[in-house]
Order: C-alpha cells, then sequence, then structure tokens
C-alpha cells in the first residue's frame, strides 16, 4: 500500500510566506499545519476543531486565476463569472481571484481525471465522484488535506456551510501499512439532502378510479397494487430497480447496533455485509452474509441472533406476482405500472415524464421507510456524505486562493445561487425566501451548471414551483433536507482495504452477480435455496478469510476513531 505522498517544499515555501506576508497567509499556515498534523496521527474529531485566527494584511496580493473542472455540460459560465468579478470588485481579496471554469462529459471523465492526476495537469479544484476510485486516489496522495480551512473563523463561509457533523462525515480514514489510521478531510461534499428518501410513485387517479384505501403503509400499497392488476389487464402492478434494496433498512436505523454501510458493500448488493457492534459502538461483534450459521449470527446483537439478512430476501418474494413477467429476459417488454420505484429526488421530473406519457395520469409519492413516512428524527443512519465531491489536486500551488473562492460562493444564499443558477432575473427569478423557477430565457443564452458537480450544498436548497405547491410533498422534502433526519453511522469514514484477500473478494463477487436476486426471479423457497448455495460456494472461495480481514480492519479503525 502506498504512504500518501508529502509535499515538503511546499510546506515549507508556505510557512515562509505566512512569516512575512502577517494574518493574509495565517489562514493558508493554518491549514497547512493541519495538514501536517493529521499525516502523523489521527486528531480529535473534526467536527470539534478550532483553528487559530489573527488578523493583518490582505492574504492575496496579486491576480490569481484559478482552474476549475466540472463533470457534464456547463453552460454559458461566462456571464456568471463577469458577475462574479462585478460584485467582488471592491473585495481586496476576491477581486485578485479569478475562476476559470472547463468540463468534461461524464463518458469521458473517468479517464480524463486519471490522465490530469497522472501528468499533473494545471488544475486547482475539480469534480471527482467516488465511483471514480476516491477512496484510492486519497490513499494514495493525489488530493491537498483541506481539514484547517473548516471550522476556522477565518472562512466563516465555509464554517457556516458545513456543519460539525457534515465534516464528520467529509472526514477519510487513511489506513497505513501497519493497521494505523491518519485522517483528513480530502475533498469536500456536494449534497442537498445527506441521503434520498426511497419510495413509490403511484397512480393516484387509479386509487380514486377504484375506490383504495389511501396509501398510507405497505399493505394498503400493496392492496393498491392487487387492485390495479385485477382491473387493467395492460398494466403490471410494480416497475422498480435497486430491488434488493427492498424491505430492508440498507438506508434505515431500524436495526440496533447493527449497520451495513456502502463502506462494507464487499461482494456487492445482492450479498450485502451487516456489522454487529457493542451497545458503545466502539467494538466488533461479528460481521454476518445470508447463509451464515447460527454460530456466526449467535455472536451478534441481540434480537439479530438469526438469519434476518435471508429473512429480507424471502419478504421481497411477495413482490412476485406484481412485476414484469419478462423481467431477467434479454429484452424485457416494458409495461405501464400502478407503482414505480423513485428516489425522492427523481420524483418531479419522473412524474411530469409519465404524465406526458399517460395525458390525465395523476402521480402522488409514498416513502417506503415507515420511521421516515412518519418524520421520526434521527430516523436514517448512513455516512451522511454523498458521492459527489470537489477536490484540490496536492500539486496545486494555488491552494489558498481556491479556499477562499469557495468561502465566497459557499458564504451567502446569494454568492451560491448565482454559481448554481445563473443571473437572477435572467436565468431564473425567486419564489419567496426559498423557492424559483426558471425564465423562459432561450436554451442558446441559458446558464447551465451541474449543481452536484460543483455547488451543491444543504443550507442552501431552493424548492421548485410544483413542490412549493403540494404541501405534502414539500413536507417530505423538508424532513430529507433537515440534518436532524440523520444520524452519522459509526463506520462513517470506513474503507475496506482488499488487498489481503484480494482473490477471496473477487471470487465470492463473482458468484454474488450469479444470484440476481434483484430482480427478484425466485419464490421464496428458491431464494432461500440460492443463498445457502451461494454460501456454501463463497465458504469455499475463502469467505471465512475475508470475514476474519473485515473484522481485523473494522476494529482497527474504531479503536483510531475512537481514541
Amino acid at each position: 500500500m502506498k504512504k500518501r505522498k508529502t509535499n515538503l517544499s511546499k510546506r515549507i515555501a508556505a510557512a515562509v510566506l505566512a512569516g512575512a506576508m502577517g494574518m493574509g497567509l495565517m489562514a493558508c499556515g493554518s491549514a497547512e499545519s493541519s495538514v501536517a498534523t493529521a499525516n502523523d496521527t489521527v486528531q480529535d474529531k473534526t467536527g470539534t476543531q478550532e483553528a487559530e485566527s489573527s488578523s493583518v494584511a490582505s492574504p492575496i496580493t496579486e491576480d490569481v486565476t484559478i482552474n476549475i473542472r466540472i463533470m457534464n455540460e456547463v453552460k454559458n459560465a461566462d456571464k456568471v463569472i463577469a458577475k462574479y468579478e462585478e460584485m467582488v470588485a471592491d473585495d481586496p481579496v476576491m477581486s485578485k481571484i479569478h475562476p476559470n471554469i472547463e468540463y468534461v462529459i461524464g463518458a469521458d471523465y473517468k479517464d480524463k481525471l486519471n490522465m490530469a492526476l497522472s501528468a499533473q495537469e494545471d488544475i486547482d479544484l475539480m469534480f471527482c465522484g467516488s465511483w471514480f476510485g476516491l477512496t484510492k486516489f486519497i490513499q494514495e496522495g493525489d488530493f491537498a488535506d483541506l481539514t484547517g480551512y473548516f471550522n476556522n473563523d477565518e472562512f466563516p463561509g465555509l464554517k457556516k456551510a458545513f456543519s460539525g457533523q457534515f465534516l464528520d462525515a467529509m472526514t477519510s480514514y487513511v489506513r497505513q501499512e501497519d493497521g494505523t489510521y491518519t485522517k483528513g478531510i480530502f475533498g469536500i461534499n456536494m449534497a442537498t439532502s445527506y441521503e434520498d428518501s426511497r419510495g413509490f410513485m403511484y397512480r393516484e387517479d387509479l386509487r380514486k378510479k377504484y375506490g383504495c384505501d389511501e396509501i398510507t403503509d405497505r399493505d394498503s400499497l400493496m392492496a393498491f397494487v392487487k387492485t390495479v392488476c385485477e382491473n387493467e389487464p395492460d398494466m403490471i402492478g410494480v416497475n422498480l430497480w435497486n430491488f434488493f434494496y427492498l424491505d430492508s433498512p440498507v438506508y434505515t436505523g431500524k436495526h440496533d447496533n447493527v449497520f451495513s454501510q456502502d463502506s462494507t458493500e464487499v461482494f456487492g448488493d445482492q450479498t450485502r455485509i451487516y456489522v454487529g457492534l457493542s451497545e458503545d459502538q466502539k467494538t466488533v461483534l461479528n460481521v454476518v452474509v445470508a447463509g451464515d450459521s447460527e454460530e456466526e449470527f449467535a455472536k451478534m446483537p441481540e434480537g439479530y441472533q438469526y438469519d434476518f439478512i435471508t429473512e429480507y430476501a424471502i419478504k421481497r418474494t411477495e413482490w412476485n406476482p406484481y412485476l414484469n413477467p419478462s423481467r431477467g429476459e434479454t429484452t424485457p417488454v416494458e409495461k405501464p405500472a400502478a407503482i414505480s420505484y423513485s428516489a425522492l429526488s427523481e420524483f418531479e421530473n419522473r412524474s411530469k415524464e409519465a404524465m406526458e406519457n399517460v395525458p390525465g395520469s395523476e402521480w402522488r409519492f409514498y416513502v417506503i421507510d415507515d420511521a421516515q413516512r412518519n418524520k421520526e428524527e434521527g430516523a436514517v443512519i448512513c455516512d451522511i456524505a454523498t458521492n459527489n465531491w470537489l477536490v484540490v489536486p496536492e500539486w496545486s500551488d494555488k491552494q489558498l486562493a481556491t479556499m477562499y473562492f469557495l468561502d465566497w460562493m459557499f458564504g451567502s444564499q446569494e454568492a451560491h445561487d448565482l454559481f448554481q443558477y445563473g443571473i437572477v432575473g435572467e436565468d431564473w427569478e425567486a419564489i419567496g425566501d426559498d423557492g424559483m423557477k426558471n425564465t423562459d430565457i432561450s436554451d442558446e443564452e441559458k446558464y447551465v451548471m451541474p449543481g452536484y458537480s460543483f455547488t451543491w450544498n444543504p443550507n442552501y436548497v431552493r424548492y421548485s414551483e410544483m413542490v412549493l405547491n403540494n404541501p405534502e410533498l414539500k413536507a417530505d422534502f423538508d424532513y430529507a433536507y433537515s440534518e436532524s433526519t440523520y444520524k452519522l453511522s459509526p463506520l462513517a469514514g470506513f474503507s475496506f482495504d482488499a488487498s489481503n484477500v484480494e482473490t477471496e473478494v473477487a471470487n465470492i463477487s463473482a458468484l454474488s452477480n450469479e444470484l440476481r436476486l434483484n430482480i427478484s426471479l425466485y419464490e421464496a423457497d428458491e431464494a432461500a435455496e440460492k443463498l445457502q448455495t451461494w454460501h456454501a460456494d463463497a465458504e469455499e472461495a475463502g469467505l471465512e478469510n475475508v470475514r476474519k480481514e473485515l473484522i481485523t480492519q473494522l476494529q482497527q479503525f474504531l479503536d483510531a476513531k475512537n481514541q
């Protein structure tokens, strides 16, 4: 495993500049100090760190252009940058910082990202999705540690936009060769909500037509689906993907001290691993998969000392009669459905498209999880951080200017809206304090920014007209956007290093991919049998080696996090 790179000359230069320029570079100095400290040992939790602050002259004395790379199309950024220049003209610091925005389409982004890292291209801020290998890049030292810029009074915009819990979620733990961990903030997370609400969009017009009860729980939902299937021969009951999540608490806090985070998704979604922790959440009791023996489940926390994972898979087969009968075929025949799986964030676009396809149809949204549907606080235990990140390349010599620009952009609703939506009155119009709508400006002139690549932040959410005009839907979004909805998982920040069991993981993952539980091709008995067969084959492929390695790394991680 590679150790993080250390650019010693850059740190020395920063220290010299800090001494020469006074306060202006004290902010930079504190950031660089944090980097050095973070690479030596595990500090206190990032959310409680306080950076020193002082006051003297301007930290940026000459004009500097920061080069920013976004994933997916950006249009008419020049006019927004011109507006920014106008807004900061009298600011002694910001007037010297000039953003230059370029983009790469998603299909090419991974290759371009790898090329940029290899060649150390002149980029000062770039998007990096977790699926591109963010953890590996952090481990190899490609991205700067930005810890000192957060929760720092010298950067009030960043302090305002990133809460203590959010910073904890953004903190990466870098595993060293000796099994110890160092930590730091090597990326800035782009999020609106910390986790999306999962649910179904359903045909409200058909519910009314057939006199079905209001859909308030799983039973009333399934009764509605059954009624539609009985009365609409050209329709199916359920159109969905990611089927293996249904009827399992992957995104919720239903389990006491039992967790299944993306960070422990070793073999793939179809055979997720569940981690059992002690009541104080500091000790790993066991990790289990479907089909494990009674002895393995007996080590889990009370209430989960049986094969509850296989039970989930069996429960999901109750939906089989209402699924597409041609699922699993090479070219399945698509049919309209009474309900369709949807994330809350996708509901507006999906329902508008559905109304165009079925004129006169009416759609509502149903949140699957009971606790989320009832708007309970702390109902979602998750990593909080999403898959979308901004990173500063480790070699950039414009880190300070870049972070001052981000501090400005995240410092106010006005500044944030400029780069997310464009020029108010030209590209968009405000509706009250928290709404927005697009203007009729032509596509050729309209500003376009993929917010998930650059601007998203939970403190600066604006609602569409559709949401504002639907109190029930707005309540769902309010709940999804509220930080009180979430609890940070004790496993947040963990990343499994499979190098010691690489062959075992590859072979077991291949077995998992063959299951096809995601489209539920099996009835209850057959699903259970398939999982048992998978487990027997996985044991032969080295399941116990993976379990031991995972437990070891999880315990080392928790020890480092809690020291």
